[in-house]
């Protein structure tokens, strides 16, 4: 008897579904299913808006920090000064080219709170310097940016960010971030009354600061004994910045803008 009424129960479903199948529009499915696509459309929608508001606020966030880390007037770094002949040995080719070496010591002086860079130590860490490099580079007395960076980096092991192609406001706002910036230069163009011969075609220096209202650089030019705080004007500095071969007096071609951001 049981069986007997499950199956009626069956027949009577069946039934039930083949009626409504006839006696409720089709408009009716088509509506439903259309409203099914509507909602899952939506929804991707939705997420899609979602996923850009979360970059959104991340590019405004990131937008408004550089926004509201305004200029301070003025900055400068305690950074100790060597020159890169420090016992006045100009006739040694080794040292009258050897403001990569310098720019690098007086670089790691400030990162390990060094007040002060004394003759006779400035000229070891030169030395070593020289015979490290020799090793590295197969010889050549002038180093490029990249080339700097990385026997700043592993003789000291302390990274060095290599910036290319900067702008002059790229260096006011790496200094604001309390860092240094290590810039080869043409010395001929930085007009610097100290330089024997109007100064050499490659020449590296440390920008240790600025002071916005002269508009001057701050910086400490190893290329003379009188370079501690050294300033030039921005405009003559930034023009001056030029990216040299590896190498000894390798031909320059071209003048990229190419920097050493050194932070602590």
């Amino acid at each position: 008897m049981k069986s007997i009424f499950i199956r009626l129960g069956a027949v009577l479903i069946f039934c039930l579904v083949v009626v409504s199948w006839y006696i409720i529009p089709d408009q009716f499915f088509v509506e439903y299913s259309d409203a099914l696509i509507v909602a899952e459309r939506e929804k991707q929608k939705n997420d899609i808006v979602q996923v850009q508001e979360k970059s959104v606020v991340k590019y405004e966030d990131e937008k408004n920090e550089e926004e509201s880390a305004e200029l301070k007037e003025s900055i400068k770094q305690s950074v100790p000064f060597t020159s890169q002949a420090p016992h006045a040995q100009w006739e040694d080719t080794r040292f009258q080219d050897a403001c990569e070496e310098a720019s690098m010591i007086m670089a790691y002086a400030w990162i390990t709170d060094n007040s002060s860079i004394s003759k006779n130590d400035a000229e070891e860490e030169m030395e070593k310097l020289f015979s490290f490099e020799d090793e590295k580079l197969k010889g050549g007395i002038d180093t490029s940016v990249d080339d700097t960076a990385l026997i700043f980096q592993e003789y000291y092991d302390h990274p060095a960010e290599v910036h290319y192609d900067v702008t002059m406001e790229d260096i006011y706002n790496f200094l604001a971030q309390n860092a240094i910036v290590i810039v080869p230069t043409n010395g001929k163009m930085l007009s610097n009354p100290n330089f024997s011969n109007g100064g050499p075609d490659r020449h590296m220096l440390v920008i240790i600061g600025y002071d916005k209202k002269s508009k001057e650089f701050i910086t400490n030019d190893p290329g003379t004994r009188l370079g501690r705080g050294y300033k030039y004007k921005d405009s003559t500095l930034y023009n001056a910045i030029r990216d040299y071969k590896t190498g000894t007096k390798e031909e320059i071609s071209g003048g990229n803008k190419n920097v050493i951001v050194i932070k602590k």
